[in-house]
């Protein structure tokens, strides 16, 4: 989404825009009634592209077009005026303008002008993804040589092979995302897309629309078609996360939509096809939700044709250290530092502790070890958890020697949790509460960030602007 700011004190301009840019698919438009306030908001990054008036109180487009290209020259630059003139459009392009509009406007000339700045924005917006993860080219590799893992390891290529739907069970945190994709890469659908959808994070209006889209009118804000997910996973793989949550409404459109491969949008009188392999997920047990009337028999059978069990860290023996040196590894890059670990103390402990957040806890914990080493040094000291994690049988076992939790400990902990917690306030207060551009900021992956707000309590919602 590409995120577009004009600045103009006049109402009705503002107004005529807003019905312009409306149906601009990709696009979200917000309005500033002077160069001041538009200026804040995008020293708080929340402009990808500015269009702005010339004559405006407090700060005058012109200061606020110098402004913006002294600290931000990438930030697309778009004027407008009433008053201007060829001389006046060459000296604004010097200055660092991306164009030039003369008003008044219309709608053909403003929209395609804007669109042009548009996609040279959402190009270089791809180029830098293709970089990040030029950067990262083992993300989402399967780490693992314990014996529970490469059971798994060596089922993935005889399951590629097939077009049965995949149920991955495992607890939270267990990298089904990862074996999913693996799935996927191995496939012949490999070269065609990979669409995750959360079922558990949406309620069962919304869920139904985004699987399967919707037709203009079929609902209040219905503004125009949309496609659905399934429609954008047509010919590769469509990755359904959190099965178990679905509704029984929704679980009957899926049902269908397995027996035939044919579904409707919301609002549509006529089906639609689409060749999609469907891989599922879920933590909950499929077959008990079936005995207790919570999930379709019949809908299970479709979708539990190979069934896959991911063993919880605390079963995969000697991963623990692998995963963390590998974590270690993509964080240097991450963040451009170069931390080490002190001594082989520091893996002795995490193998120590049970993990009940799996490997998203431990690549959390590694990420936070990383940022916290100010002098690039991960010591023994620095592994610190719960009391009670420390004494439990397992860390006794691993853990001959050790410190008892002491009062340093325990205010560091209470430390790095109030700066947890103040940093995710501060981005999502910054972004209105907007999960992806939080996510972009912190360096995190949604999941990652969805589990930190959920420890310390936090909801989008909170953030949100009326």
């Amino acid at each position: 989404m590409v995120r577009v700011l004009i600045a103009d004190d006049d109402p009705n301009t503002r107004y005529l825009l807003e019905i312009f840019c409306r149906d601009q698919a990709g696009v979200e438009i917000g309005f500033a009634e002077n160069g001041e306030e538009a200026l804040a908001r995008v020293r708080a990054s929340e402009v990808d592209i500015l269009v702005t008036d010339i004559r405006m109180p407090v700060m005058t487009g012109d200061e606020l077009l110098l402004a913006v290209k002294k600290e931000f020259p990438a930030i697309p630059v778009v004027i407008m005026t009433s008053y201007g003139s060829i001389e006046d459009a060459v000296e604004f392009l010097h200055r660092g303008a991306d164009d030039y509009l003369s008003k008044p406007l219309t709608k053909d000339v403003f929209v395609h002008r804007l669109m042009r700045v548009v996609e040279r924005v959402t190009l270089t917006q791809e180029v830098r993804k293709l970089r990040d993860s030029a950067l990262d080219t083992t993300a989402g590799r399967l780490i693992g040589k314990s014996p529970a893992m490469l059971a798994v390891e060596s089922r993935l290529p005889t399951v590629a092979q097939t077009e049965a739907s995949v149920v991955i069970y495992g607890e939270s945190g267990t990298g089904k995302e990862v074996v999913a994709k693996t799935i996927h890469e191995l496939s012949r659908r490999s070269t065609r897309p990979f669409v995750t959808v959360n079922c558990g994070s949406l309620p069962e209006t919304l869920l139904e629309s985004e699987l399967f889209g919707y037709k203009r009118g079929a609902f209040t804000d219905a503004h125009a078609d949309t496609p659905g997910l399934v429609d954008a996973a047509h010919t590769g793989t469509l990755f359904l996360d959190e099965i178990g949550e679905i509704s029984p409404a929704v679980q009957v459109k899926l049902l269908r939509f397995l027996q035939l491969k044919e579904y409707k949008p919301l609002g549509s009188p006529k089906s639609k096809i689409a060749d999609v392999r469907i891989i599922a997920a879920t933590n909950r047990d499929l077959r008990r939700a079936v005995a207790e009337g919570i999930f379709r028999e019949d809908l299970f059978y479709r979708l539990n044709i190979i069934p896959l069990e991911l063993p919880p860290l605390r079963d995969r023996a000697g991963d623990v250290a692998l995963l963390a040196s590998y974590f270690l590894e993509r964080f240097n890059r991450r963040f451009g530092k170069s931390v080490e670990v002190e001594s082989p103390e520091v893996f002795r402990r995490l193998e120590a502790h049970t993990w009940p957040g799996n490997v998203r806890e431990l690549e959390n914990k590694i990420e936070q070890l990383a940022v916290m080493a100010v002098d690039g040094i991960i010591r023994d000291a620095d592994v610190e958890f719960s009391e009670a994690a420390e004494r439990s049988p397992r860390a006794k076992a691993l853990l001959s020697t050790g410190p008892e939790m002491r009062t340093y400990r325990e205010e560091k902990r209470a430390v790095l949790d109030r700066f947890e917690q103040s940093y995710l306030r501060t981005l999502l207060e910054e972004e209105n509460g907007h999960l992806t551009r939080v996510a972009e900021r912190a360096g995190l992956d949604r999941k990652n960030l969805w589990q930190l707000m959920r420890r310390h309590d936090l909801k989008s919602d909170q953030f949100r602007a009326s």
